[in-house]
């Protein structure tokens, strides 16, 4: 009896110890992530993602590993070099990079192709922005390296309220700078500038000192226009594009329907803005997160006006296609991807397949002051203003001077010299001081000495070694202790 007693005992032992064996199993399968991001406060990641992916996937604890330091000159030739040293030593999984760095590491198949996942996992990408996903294939060689779960564009607020006053149609998607303008001249001009009405188009005004070389270079870029020739290295300013951008701007700033003034750091920020105060029919504004900052004064009492209805559009469209814009931008909202060499792909994925899913963007479209939601068909009605018309028309990459993406070619030194050649030249065209074809032509002439100067710069430099600074990138882990992670509610 006591040897059956004792053996029992040892099978009922032996039972425990195998269940505890069970019950630690999933600890011990529990996948840790590195994840790279630049956040020195360590809070945009979490608040945007972190903790909603953490309360459902319990086994992959996230690390986020942030660089102490990137002094390398992103223009020296081993910069790749050293990124890609840099992550590998770090072993990070998801890569948390600007547009310029996505485009240099899936160049040098440093990154992994997401198509074959996503069809692995019957996982729908059609529901992303076309633009979005069309833009990130073109910079990574045809291929989808990574996710931007946010993005920027332009749009046109305007005054529903003053345009049912005047009797004036509201503006659509798809409008032209010619029209826009056209539309804003038939508001009245009369009364004095503490109470008449403006058509547009900026927060604080065009700037004061010269409005042309504001206006002009706005409605150049919008076309397409470029200032240098990369292929050629070649100034383009006197072209019959840019003689028309300017003289647009000319015909619309002798409407004095466009308000003139730029913001005075002495006075009240948003007592500035004349949309917020019900004084400008049409706000045109790159990022939404400006916008929506303008629609709560409005909807306050700060202002010290009835608030009014806001609608909005995208534009302006590209004179020779009306189904394009040209501001698509991913400058303050970077791309996620994951490490081609990853041993946790497959952790990695579910991570990327969150960030990129419905319920994120469906929190991020209750007010999208970080970004606009790629993820379309999200429901927003803030402020009355629907979501989806931010995924109105094709979206191409917001336009510059120098259509330079790797910012390898042209110096800042030379950007900085072609600002001061420009507004002097236009300064005089503003003040009739000398004509548009005159000051054109100057630009091209000066500017092309500069752009010259510099490519010589940077050639001696370079075959003196001095454009690569012996510097690397440091990098200091960040451990995320989720249970002792405080959750900051999504406003």
């Amino acid at each position: 009896m006591r040897k059956f007693k004792l053996t029992s005992m040892l099978l009922i032992g032996l039972l425990m110890i195998g269940l505890a064996g069970c019950t630690s199993s999933p600890a011990a399968n529990t996948v840790k992530l590195k994840v790279m991001t630049y956040d020195k406060e360590n809070r945009y990641f979490n608040h945007q993602y972190g903790d909603m992916f953490h309360a459902e996937n319990g086994s992959i604890k996230i690390q986020l590993v942030r660089p102490k330091s990137v002094e390398l000159e992103k223009t020296a030739s081993n910069y790749v070099q050293a990124l890609e040293q840099s992550i590998e030593q770090e072993q990070l999984d998801v890569l948390y990079l600007s547009i310029d760095d996505y485009n240099r590491l899936s160049a040098a198949g440093f990154l992994l192709d997401l198509e074959p996942l996503a069809v692995r996992d019957h996982y729908n990408i059609d529901t992303i922005y076309p633009s979005i996903t069309s833009f990130l294939r073109e910079q990574g060689g045809g291929k989808l390296y990574g996710f931007a779960p946010t993005f920027q564009r332009k749009a046109i607020f305007y005054n529903i309220d003053l345009f049912e006053k005047y009797g004036i149609e509201p503006p659509r998607d798809g409008m032209t700078w010619q029209e826009l303008i056209d539309l804003a001249a038939r508001f009245p001009t009369d009364g004095d500038e503490q109470s008449r009405i403006y058509g547009g188009f900026t927060s604080f005004g065009l700037n004061k000192e010269n409005p042309l070389d504001e206006l002009g270079t706005w409605i150049g870029l919008s076309m397409g226009l470029k200032a240098v020739n990369l292929d050629t290295m070649q100034v383009t300013m006197d072209t019959e594009g840019w003689k028309q951008a300017y003289e647009l701007a000319q015909a619309a700033l002798s409407t004095n329907a466009l308000h003139k003034g730029g913001f005075n750091a002495d006075e009240d920020f948003d007592g500035q803005q004349l949309f917020a105060k019900g004084r400008q029919a049409m706000l045109i504004t790159d990022e939404p997160s400006w916008a929506y900052s303008v629609l709560d004064y409005i909807k306050s009492d700060k202002s010290g006006v009835k608030p009014f209805r806001v609608g909005m559009v995208v534009g302006p469209a590209d004179p020779s296609n009306r189904e394009i814009t040209r501001d698509l931008n991913m400058n303050n909202d970077y791309v996620y991807a994951i490490r081609a060499n990853s041993s946790n792909v497959d952790a990695a994925w579910e991570l990327l397949k969150f960030m990129q899913g419905d319920k994120v963007a469906s929190k991020l479209a209750r007010r999208p002051d970080h970004g606009i939601p790629s993820r379309m068909g999200q429901t927003s009605d803030y402020y009355g203003i629907n979501l989806d018309g931010f995924y109105h028309l094709t979206s191409l990459p917001l336009s510059n001077y120098y259509d330079d993406p790797n910012s390898s070619i042209i110096t800042d030194e030379f950007k900085e010299r072609y600002e001061e050649i420009s507004y002097r030249e236009l300064t005089q065209v503003e003040k009739s001081q000398k004509s548009l074809d005159d000051a054109l032509q100057t630009i091209q002439r000066d500017a092309q000495a500069a752009l010259d100067e510099a490519v010589l710069v940077r050639t001696v430099n370079g075959e003196n070694g001095s454009s690569e600074p012996d510097k690397g990138m440091a990098t200091e882990d960040m451990t995320i202790h989720w249970d002792d992670f405080k959750t900051v509610p999504f406003k």
